[in-house]
């Protein structure tokens, strides 16, 4: 791999988003929910409206990877103000680009903006079939202490949901 650039995603980065959301699930995903229910889930909350929407609030944002200006992976993130957490909400790399780094990158990015909103650690959920992601989130210093299930269709599975302390040195900074 040579060029990797990670920036802030725009309003134009969303058709690559969903083209990653959409061939990182089945590749994922398929071995325990059926395409159909992917797809459904996908329509409905990977729309062009739903992240436009989403792109546009003031608590959220989000950050693409490219490898030689190719669209290869990116991470949706959000701030809770009821819970005073913030979260990644998605972490796609394309399976082609897998293992070279780009997820520690955007994971990196996320953590810089969770600082800047004052909070001492970032959350997320894997679902626990994941086993290859959930590995990697555990190598990455996740450690996962609730539970539920995540529906996607008709399909329900368990969702393990932990989080990462931050570095004292990105805390002291915000």
């Amino acid at each position: 791999m040579s060029a990797i650039v990670v920036r802030p995603w725009t309003e134009e980065d969303i058709p690559a988003v969903r083209e990653i959301t959409w061939e990182t699930w089945v590749v994922t995903y398929a071995p325990f929910v059926p395409v159909e229910d992917l797809r459904e889930y996908y329509e409905r909350q990977y729309s062009l409206q739903e992240l436009t929407s989403f792109m546009r609030q003031s608590t959220t944002g989000g950050y693409v990877a490219f490898v030689d200006s190719r669209p290869a992976a990116y991470v949706r993130n959000g701030y809770s103000d009821i819970e005073r957490r913030f979260y990644v909400m998605s972490l796609y790399v394309l399976p082609l680009y897998q293992g070279h780094g780009l997820g520690t990158r955007l994971m990196v990015a996320s953590e810089r903006s969770a600082a800047a909103w004052g909070v001492d650690r970032v959350w997320l959920g894997v679902m626990e079939q994941n086993t290859r992601t959930l590995q990697w989130y555990r190598k990455m210093g996740f450690e996962f202490v609730e539970e539920a299930p995540f529906v996607m269709g008709k399909t329900s599975v368990n969702h393990l949901i932990g989080f990462k302390l931050l570095s004292s040195t990105l805390t002291a900074k915000s």
